[in-house]
């Protein structure tokens, strides 16, 4: 024991009738040790055992200190970064200004990252008949795009059926199908139950889920709890539902029918959404025309997502692998009519003539256009969709009757009750 003053402190705290025993505490004081100090990178073989860590700390220079509290400070930071990884990536999307399209419509070009599984397209185009306005179009897509990283992380989480699952032979069995909801809110919960608010417009009802320790309650991204997520959240819920399959005798991978029955339906997640409730509108969203590459005409545009069209024409043109023929699309505004012969401007500004064996045009304008489709005609300026087989190497732009496989007046709709309107 090197401390004098230590060993004088004790010396006088001894009561006056103890009679010292040196032997005994001399064994007691050099059986005790000085606390380990932080790092054994500043453990000095000079350093006095009874230096306290602080005053071992003088000695370090103090580029070392930063060095160490640093090290502490990500050995700590590190595990809190493990507890509170995100479920899911945050979405990043990007979205430019708006241009006017080659159909006279407000469009905008976006960029996006971690966006789950789903895809956007990269140009977007607001319809004419839009529940939103050009100004709401980012946050639309931005909320689309945090639903398919939902959607996404659910079907990695849970357990379920996949889409294309192989053919099963077993006659009965029981199929795990996998929902993640529409945007809606809580409508009432306590402590076993809750009540998830319909949506009229979308023909939902209120659905009511018994909860359990294994529901999942998520905010931002990561886990929290039941009453961190209130009335006024926007959310989705998740749902697994259980259907017993009973497959017809003679099922076979070619032909089978079967039918299911209803067994449970289990409340998995709740998902606070992190943008206003407005933004994730199913009609919001169908508001939008996506464009795509035309398939086989890589210099086009067209349009796809929410949209659908009218039959003009259906034809009876198959691919051949023999000659190498492949389906091709072409979109475009009708800037000539003449009998048999249409001519359609694409976006690219090419010219194509489509060739059918009757007027089919005049055909459906005099017999079908009043009576079963609001009365939209086929005129200079209607958009036309053409899908057609030519050789994957070719590029004629004439379209012959015995290649056509479909022609459509384009439509535009947002919701399935609006009035058809030609685009």
């Amino acid at each position: 024991m090197k401390d004098s003053r230590f060993e004088a402190l004790l010396a006088a705290a001894r009561p006056k009738n103890i009679h010292a025993n040196d032997d005994f505490t001399d064994e007691v004081m050099s059986s005790i040790h000085s606390s380990e100090i932080l790092s054994s990178q500043i453990r000095k073989k000079s350093v006095n055992k009874k230096e306290t860590l602080f005053m071992k700390l003088r000695h370090v220079p103090k580029f070392a200190i930063i060095a160490i509290a640093i090290g502490a400070l990500l050995v700590v930071s590190g595990s809190a970064y493990a507890a509170y990884q995100l479920l899911w990536p945050k979405s990043h999307v990007e979205i430019s200004q708006p241009t006017t399209s080659v159909s006279g419509r407000q469009e905008v070009a976006i960029s996006f990252a971690d966006c789950g599984s789903g895809s956007l397209t990269s140009q977007y185009e607001l319809k004419s008949n839009a529940t939103i306005t050009i100004d709401e179009v980012p946050g639309v897509v931005k909320a689309h795009c945090e639903l398919n990283a939902i959607t996404t992380w659910a079907d990695a989480t849970f357990p379920h059926d996949k889409h294309f699952a192989p053919f099963r032979t077993d006659k009965e069995y029981d199929s795990v199908l996998l929902n993640t909801s529409m945007s809606t809110h809580i409508k009432s919960s306590d402590t076993s139950s809750i009540t998830f608010t319909g949506l009229t417009k979308y023909n939902r009802t209120d659905e009511t889920f018994t909860t359990s320790s294994k529901t999942r309650y998520i905010a931002g991204g990561m886990d929290v709890s039941a009453k961190d997520i209130t009335l006024s959240d926007p959310v989705v819920y998740v749902t697994s539902e259980v259907n017993h399959i009973t497959q017809s005798a003679n099922c076979s991978p070619q032909h089978c029918s079967s039918s299911g029955k209803p067994v449970s339906k289990e409340l998995l997640a709740v998902v606070k959404l992190s943008l206003p409730f407005q933004n994730y509108d199913q009609f919001a969203w169908q508001s939008l025309s996506e464009r795509i590459t035309c398939i086989g005409n890589p210099e086009d545009t067209c349009l796809t997502g929410y949209s659908g069209g009218i039959d003009l024409y259906q034809g009876g043109a198959t691919a051949s692998r023999q000659n190498n023929t492949q389906m091709k699309e072409i979109q475009g505004v009708v800037t000539q009519l003449s009998g048999k012969t249409t001519t359609i401007r694409s976006s690219s500004g090419t010219l194509f003539t489509v060739v059918t064996l009757t007027d089919v045009v005049a055909s459906y304008n005099t017999q079908k256009a009043a009576q079963y489709y609001n009365n939209q005609t086929v005129t200079v300026g209607s958009s036309l969709v053409v899908r057609y087989l030519e050789g994957a190497d070719q590029r004629s732009h004439t379209i012959a009757p015995e290649s056509l496989i479909s022609v459509q007046l384009q439509i535009e709709i947002v919701g399935k009750s609006d009035p058809v309107k030609a685009y």
